[in-house]
């Protein structure tokens, strides 16, 4: 998926309109919301969200260096539902004082519930947060990224992402109870959550995109306009002048409504600058008409030549095949999960199909998300969809016959232990495991994928060769840099891990080690609960006296 810094490029660099719709698309729940939020007004909330995004277009290139958008949307977003606010409020001074105010079209309840009082300080406690850890709580809870993706987006493991937006969400937390919102983190969550699940007004995004548009071919001028056109194919000519014909009528119809609604305080000066303006859009209407139908003629020899090779008898040779890029790749893959949501079974696994066949296997870039998230989704759509399936299972079996053909296959390998893991058959990849000899180089690959099962069934000897005790010691000490104030829960699952691998050394004698992840993990978490769970796990191994504790209460 591109990040936001390739789409700005792409829109900056190549003049890309797809690049700012997808960009739209992809920010504006979080723009709407938080512009609803601060303005109380779902209408000013799409004036607000369409001039942060005018404001996006205008910066387009000073931004492109940011390879996440979400922290500088909010900011945009908080300054312009501010500017908006003083401008209502100035508005309805100016009626006021004309004697024409009508009634407010909003007003607050007086018993607000928990979400309007939340509402209220949710913006400034977000703002009040340092620049990395908005944008985790932005992506997490306002566009409902997973944290594989943040961590992504802001250079950083998932796991290092995870505890970012813990510990960013536990600071809002506070920040919010110096306001008199107490709430806990979880239930904070819950209501962040719900607000990235809200819906944004059907249509919003083209209307946005649209207009935004619109307004960079107008604000470039004649010149400027011409130069962009020119970039275009015939097609895309006609395309852009229609794009840039709606925009203007947009920006005309704001203008006219703007008038009308402060008609009743407007001074005449005010009123002939509208008029000035109105003239002047009208101008450039007439232009791009001009355009427009010099574009139409183009259109018509076009046609004509069409109609003549169409006359010819010689039969017209095969489409070029399109050529494997990132970004034809990725349009697919977003293709397959917007059928998949839709209901379109069928169609979405052929389409995921074809990233893990053709599209994804001959792009390095793509080998992660090949193993991990194509599969994942396959086997997602299982649940509904049997034939997926059925699929993996016809990919696992071609893998494993690969393999038995040729031992140096490794992406059959790989196919093959990652397809096992998303069909929730550890179980094969242990039986093939024993399979190979101990100097086999596949023996390894084999081994991460079976690391719990050979623990569990006390085959400690295999274990430790499949995950020696370098890497125990890493991942231990990247657990327990944790946070003090995190969960117990989250300690626990910790201890859990790392008393595995206790068992795994003990198991195989080597205690020195075994004592050192002891001690490191007590630094953590001294609590009688760990101990006890230390204590089953040394006994398992046949070393209980390594640490020696009361029994946990039932």
């Amino acid at each position: 998926m591109s990040d936001d810094a390739e789409l700005l490029r792409r829109y900056t660099d190549d003049h890309d309109e797809d690049a700012f719709a997808e960009l739209v698309r992809r920010h504006l729940a979080l723009v709407y919301q938080a512009a609803r939020r601060q303005t109380g007004d779902a209408h000013r909330a799409e004036d607000v969200a369409q001039a942060v995004f005018t404001d996006l277009a205008r910066k387009a290139r000073s931004l492109s260096k940011r390879p996440s958008l979400a922290g500088w949307l909010h900011t945009s977003t908080r300054y312009a539902a501010i500017h908006a606010q003083r401008t209502e409020r100035r508005r309805q001074l100016r009626e006021q004082e004309a004697h024409a105010m009508n009634a407010p079209l909003h007003s607050s309840p007086a018993n607000e519930g928990d979400w309007t009082r939340l509402r209220a300080v949710l913006d400034d406690a977000l703002h009040a947060l340092g620049e990395r850890d908005r944008e985790a709580v932005l992506l997490r809870f306002m566009e409902s990224r997973p944290f594989a993706e943040i961590g992504a987006r802001l250079a950083m493991t998932e796991d290092a992402a995870r505890m970012r937006v813990e510990r960013a969400l536990d600071k809002v937390r506070k920040l919010l109870a110096r306001r008199g919102v107490t709430s806990t983190s979880a239930v904070l969550a819950l209501l962040l959550a719900d607000q990235a699940a809200a819906a944004v007004p059907a249509g919003l995004a083209a209307k946005i995109t649209t207009t935004t548009l619109a307004l960079q071919v107008v604000a470039g001028g004649a010149t400027a306009g011409l130069g962009f056109f020119t970039l275009m194919s015939t097609g895309k000519i006609i395309t852009g002048i229609a794009v840039c014909l709606l925009g203007t009528a947009l920006v005309y119809e704001t203008v006219e409504n703007r008038k009308t609604h402060g008609s009743l305080t407007a001074s005449k000066q005010q009123q002939a600058e509208l008029i000035a303006k109105v003239h002047d859009l009208e101008n450039r209407l007439t232009s791009v008409s001009n355009r427009l139908r010099a574009s139409e003629e183009d259109g018509a020899k076009l046609l004509a030549a069409l109609d003549s090779a169409a006359a010819d008898k010689t039969p017209p040779a095969p489409p070029a095949r399109v050529p494997i890029t990132h970004d034809y790749v990725e349009s697919r893959y977003k293709h397959a999960q917007e059928l998949a949501k839709a209901g379109q079974y069928e169609d979405a696994l052929k389409e995921f199909l074809w990233c893990y066949d053709e599209g994804m296997a001959p792009l390095p870039e793509y080998g992660g998300v090949r193993y991990s998230y194509v599969l994942q989704m396959i086997a997602k759509l299982g649940e509904t969809y049997p034939p997926a399936l059925a699929s993996l299972r016809e990919r696992r079996d071609k893998a494993e016959q690969r393999i038995l053909a040729s031992p140096n296959d490794f992406t059959a390998t790989m196919s093959f232990a990652s397809i096992n893991h998303y069909l929730k058959e550890d179980t094969r990849n242990l039986q093939f495991y024993d399979r190979l000899k101990s100097d086999d180089p596949r023996k390894p690959v084999f081994g991460s994928h079976v690391y719990d099962e050979l623990a569990n069934a006390q085959r400690y000897r295999d274990a430790i060769q499949a995950k020696p005790y370098g890497r125990m010691s890493e991942m231990v000490e990247t657990l327990t840099n944790r946070p003090a104030d995190i969960r117990q829960s989250q300690r626990t699952e910790v201890v859990k891990v790392t008393a595995k691998y206790v068992e795994v050394l003990a198991g195989t004698g080597d205690l020195d080690h075994a004592r050192a992840l002891i001690d490191r993990i007590l630094a953590f978490n001294n609590s009688a609960e760990a101990k006890a769970i230390l204590q089953t796990h040394l006994t398992r191994a046949g070393h209980p006296e390594l640490l020696t504790v009361a029994p946990l209460a039932p």
